[in-house]
């Protein structure tokens, strides 16, 4: 029986260490800016005049689409552990809008409005968690503080989502 060593030197425990810190921003990249394209119908132009609505055989509205993103926002939850994917969320919406690209502005948009003060969460899951981060950003409540255990701040973590974009 032969046995192999392996070692991995500090560089690549910390590449290793900063894929896993980072993997919720980058979920929410990918998510984002996939939910972009799809409004778009695959086109980086925005076109509203064609965009659809589902509705069920009842007339209503389907709710398809807000279960998928609770489910979405549940995976991305599960890999944010050190809260990278809740920062970027949080700084981004910090932010002036007018100062944001459009793969910001795609993240921003995935979780829809906002938390209000009083609004219930519990039936949210993880989007709510999200919206909380987008909502405490709005009022300029300190992103690094809430969120302290994702040792980078939002410009470098946008670098690193840009990096995992197509």
């Amino acid at each position: 029986m032969t046995t192999y060593t392996i070692t991995i030197g500090a560089a690549g425990l910390a590449a290793g260490a900063a894929a896993v810190a980072v993997a919720g921003a980058v979920g929410l990249g990918l998510a984002g800016v996939a939910a972009l394209f799809s409004r778009r119908g695959g086109t980086r132009r925005k076109n509203k005049k064609h965009q659809k609505k589902t509705y069920s055989r009842y007339g209503r509205e389907d709710d398809d689409g807000q279960d998928n993103l609770k489910r979405m926002m549940e995976l991305i939850r599960r890999e944010d552990v050190t809260g990278c994917g809740l920062r970027l969320m949080c700084e981004l919406a910090a932010e002036n809008p007018r100062d944001l690209i459009d793969e910001e502005m795609a993240i921003l948009d995935l979780v829809g409005a906002p938390l209000t003060p009083g609004e219930d969460i519990r039936g949210l899951g993880a989007l709510g968690e999200y919206r909380e981060a987008k909502a405490l950003g709005l009022s300029h409540g300190s992103c690094g503080k809430t969120y302290f255990m994702c040792p980078l701040n939002g410009t470098q973590l946008m670098e690193t989502v840009m990096g995992f974009l197509p």
